[in-house]
């Protein structure tokens, strides 16, 4: 698990809790008017807020840096060429000896080349010195 992802979690819980809290408490609020039947469009506003306000933070916290992630890593594999030494998703580090449009062979030692799927590489390693 990833440092930031447990504050994240955390923060994220904290606003929904906030707003369920907050929920009833609108919900109890006397109509405009003092009758009970219809509510206005300001009050409406008022109870759907903090719904709003929770997926607008989830969308900052969580959806947003993980479509940018993304972005980022398909334009790793889409880069990638001879030379480059990746990591795959099952932790194997190699060299790319060749690159295709959908496959990459990797070496991974001497006389061993295994043949990968681009999209299981998820990373760049720096080169020893």
């Amino acid at each position: 698990m990833k440092a930031g992802s447990l504050g994240t979690r955390w923060i994220a819980g904290a606003v929904l809790a906030a707003a369920t809290v907050a929920s009833p408490a609108l919900a109890q609020t006397a109509a405009p008017g003092g009758g009970g039947g219809a509510v206005g469009p300001l009050a409406l506003v008022a109870q759907f807020a903090p719904f709003l306000l929770v997926f607008v933070i989830m969308y900052f916290l969580l959806i947003r840096p993980q479509q940018q992630r993304q972005q980022e890593l398909t334009k790793l594999q889409g880069a990638l060429k001879k030379g480059d030494r990746v990591v795959t998703t099952s932790g194997i580090f190699g060299t790319i000896v060749g690159v295709d449009e959908d496959k990459a062979v990797l070496r991974v030692d001497e006389n061993v080349k295994i043949e990968f799927q681009r999209s299981t590489i998820v990373g760049l390693v720096a080169e020893k010195k």
